[in-house]
């Protein structure tokens, strides 16, 4: 492809700069990205596609570049070279996407040539492949992928929110076990740490709850301290005060939490409301309402059986909501 005088190299932009041998974790510093390939894919990413009004075409077209740079085409040089692991993961992500079964996406995707096309594959997978695949997915490719995409879309994070919600975890009918009392009580409790203004997700972790957000507020606090905030908003669950001593003197930024009725000690949480604004804690709402997209587009209700692979599923919903989310506002 020419661009000018220089020639871009095809490759240099679609495939992954790791050997695609034996799979290797790797951070996106060990990319060696140079402003110009990120450049090119940004083009590449913003250009128009066949069915550019299609959100589902422009998903699946997103998801397959993208892991295309952040994980290797396959996984060792031993596996059968059958699908690539960009295909898979762009079937896995459709099925979320869409809210189906394993079966219900390759029934979809064995009728359409535009995303066959779009997969490169000629042959569906059968859905037990799918299935192995997001067994043996590590957690930390998934997270690799949603720090390409905040790479990507040059975040300049002025506001950060922090919150947590539960998700479910369920395969039994929820009358059923309601009558037979035998409803489960724990479930998967997802923490955000997002950008106010682009509503993408900057960092997350998830656990087995019921477990205290406030756990999880510091490592979450040190994990976005590269983007300089000038204000960290979360509600009334995150008022102690090694938390706003922590966003005042490591985070160098103002804290926009509310105070309990009983604060009465603590220096930073008796000087909080003479810097809390109204106007600035009301953005908080828009955690909200990525948890609500999050629950309502992907589903609140995860279907694997494990605690491991629950959290893993939340963890890939969080980076497909993100993958969504570009959509919108590229």
């Amino acid at each position: 492809m020419r661009k000018g005088n220089n020639i871009i190299m095809i490759s240099e932009i679609y495939y992954s700069p790791v050997y695609s041998g034996v799979s290797k974790q790797l951070n996106l510093s060990d990319f060696n990205f140079k402003n110009s390939k990120i450049q090119c894919l940004k083009s590449v990413l913003n250009k128009n596609s066949e069915l550019k009004e299609n959100k589902l075409v422009k998903f699946i077209e997103r998801t397959y570049y993208y892991v295309k740079i952040a994980i290797n085409k396959y996984s060792n040089d031993f596996s059968n070279h059958l699908y690539s692991q960009h295909a898979l993961f762009t079937i896995l992500a459709m099925k979320i996407y869409t809210k189906s079964t394993y079966r219900e996406i390759i029934d979809f995707i064995d009728v359409s040539d535009v995303i066959k096309r779009y997969l490169r594959i000629k042959k569906v997978p059968h859905f037990t492949t799918i299935q192995k695949f997001f067994k043996r997915l590590p957690s930390e490719q998934i997270r690799e992928i949603n720090q390409l995409i905040l790479l990507l879309n040059d975040i300049k994070a002025d506001i950060i929110a922090l919150d947590g919600s539960g998700f479910t975890n369920d395969y039994a009918d929820k009358y059923y076990a309601k009558i037979r009392q035998k409803e489960r009580k724990s479930y998967i409790k997802n923490h955000l740490t997002i950008d106010v203004k682009t509503r993408l997700i900057l960092y997350y972790q998830t656990s087995r709850g019921p477990k205290y957000d406030t756990q999880f507020a510091k490592p979450a606090l040190r994990q976005i301290k590269k983007y300089k905030p000038h204000y960290i908003v979360a509600d009334k669950a995150y008022d102690t005060e090694p938390i706003r001593k922590c966003i005042n003197e490591e985070i160098k930024a103002f804290d926009q939490i509310p105070l309990k009725n009983r604060a009465k000690k603590g220096q930073y949480r008796l000087k909080s409301p003479t810097i809390f604004r109204h106007k600035i804690y009301k953005k908080r709402n828009n955690i909200e309402s990525i948890f609500s997209t999050i629950k309502r587009k992907f589903n609140g209700t995860n279907h694997s059986r494990s605690t491991q692979l629950s959290n893993k599923e939340t963890k890939l919903k969080n980076t497909i909501y993100n993958i969504y989310r570009t959509t919108q506002i590229n």
